[in-house]
């Protein structure tokens, strides 16, 4: 979807979601106005991107196109609802199995079992599929205003997207076609390494140190060294390089262990007498999903990252617990490790997760504690959980929550982070 979140916001205003100036500007304490989205007529005029700040927007102003430009906080549950509506629409064309959703405003289709359906005549299958995909476009244009990107490929799915981030968005059609016929003049010829989907800039990086520069590069680059250096990310890579990929999207990737998590960046740096009551209210929130989900978890995770001041990036650390969904036997697991690590710098950011969960079978008392007591604790979790499910997360909150430096009831209301939702609580 182009400019996702800026055209659903220009399209509820009753603008022109390419030629109107917006951008989706989050205001969360952590974020210091994060420009989430811009529309392409702000980028083009402006040059704001999704990384300016909104202490940058002094350094455009004088630009005359400033006065028409549109600021709005984002609606996080608003997104998801207009891509609820696009999923149902992709869904008239292809199979629930033939459809994968790589993100809120991206997906990859498989075509092949309605391509003959929906375009009979006897044309060759790459205009078939211009076709189709050209309807597909104004399906989703007529229904939600919203203009759509396509990458197409006869070959895999990672031609189509690579088809899709390095031409279709810039394509006067917003359509482009990419095969195994066109990695030479197309793939290889990427203008630069991170532009390539799977490559980041510390990847980039790892391949300039080898020697690595282009795209062509890597494509005849050993096999052999970048799977010793890189292990079977790097050979992953090369293939790709290659434009080969043999996924499947009706054959889905399942993970042998599953596990649950939250993290947040802290609006400031944070002390470490702060800390305890950040752990516990994210051991709480994590331990009421795992508990609606009906498991128990066999392992704690703790990530802390520290301050650009410190000298040190911080601390990941797991520990193997007796599998529960105790809020406070998992809070005394993190804040364990938390002492047991901690060497004393300010505190930026953190992530709790718990893994190897099993299901929920019965209950196993500890001997070396009292069964009352552990019957009602688990009485309290399961009635806080009803209480929260029926009436929202910050109906029944612990009162430490209130004071200053907590963080729950103030991400109460986020969803991925921002203006929204309910913490990634509300509706699982």
């Amino acid at each position: 979807m182009k400019s996702f979140y800026a055209s659903c916001e220009l399209v509820a205003r009753g603008r022109h979601p390419l030629k109107d100036l917006l951008v989706v500007m989050s205001h969360a304490d952590n974020t210091s106005g994060l420009i989430l989205a811009s529309s392409p007529m702000a980028k083009k005029l402006l040059g704001i991107t999704n990384v300016t700040r909104s202490w940058q927007l002094p350094n455009i102003i004088e630009n005359p196109a400033i006065a028409d430009l549109i600021i709005v906080p984002p609606r996080m549950r608003y997104y998801i609802s207009e891509n609820l509506k696009i999923q149902a629409i992709i869904r008239n064309y292809a199979a629930d199995e033939d459809i994968m959703w790589y993100s809120i405003d991206e997906g990859v289709v498989d075509l092949t079992h309605s391509l003959n359906y929906f375009v009979p005549e006897n044309l060759s299958r790459t205009k078939k599929l211009d076709i189709l995909a050209q309807r597909i476009q104004l399906d989703i244009l007529q229904n939600t205003g919203i203009y759509a990107t396509v990458g197409l490929s006869n070959s895999n799915p990672l031609l189509a997207k690579l088809a899709l981030d390095n031409e279709a968005k810039h394509a006067k059609n917003m359509r482009a076609l990419w095969n195994y016929q066109d990695i030479a003049n197309k793939v290889w010829q990427i203008p630069e390494l991170d532009d390539f989907w799977g490559i980041g800039k510390r990847m980039k990086k790892n391949f300039l140190q080898m020697g690595i520069q282009t795209i062509y590069d890597l494509a005849h680059a050993s096999p052999a060294d970048l799977k010793k250096k890189f292990g079977i990310i790097g050979l992953q890579l090369y293939h790709h390089a290659n434009g080969i990929d043999r996924t499947k999207l009706q054959k889905r990737y399942v993970p042998k262990s599953k596990n649950l998590g939250n993290s947040q960046i802290l609006p400031r740096d944070y002390r470490g007498e702060e800390m305890p009551l950040i752990i516990r209210e994210m051991a709480e929130q994590v331990a009421t999903r795992l508990r609606r989900r009906r498991g128990r978890a066999g392992t704690v995770s703790l990530a802390i990252g520290y301050s650009n001041t410190a000298l040190t990036k911080g601390f990941s650390r797991q520990l193997k617990i007796p599998p529960t969904d105790n809020t406070n036997e998992l809070s005394e697991h993190l804040l364990f490790l938390f002492k047991k690590f901690y060497t004393g710098e300010a505190v930026r950011s953190i992530a709790v997760s718990y893994s190897a969960i099993q299901p929920c079978v019965g209950k196993q008392l500890d001997l070396f504690k009292e069964v009352d007591q552990q019957l009602r604790q688990e009485h309290l979790d399961q009635v806080t959980d009803l209480i929260r499910e029926r009436y929202g997360f910050v109906s029944l909150i612990r009162a430490s929550s209130k004071l200053e430096h907590a963080r729950s009831v103030t991400r109460a209301n986020l969803v991925g982070g921002h203006d929204g939702g309910a913490g990634g609580l509300d509706g699982l």
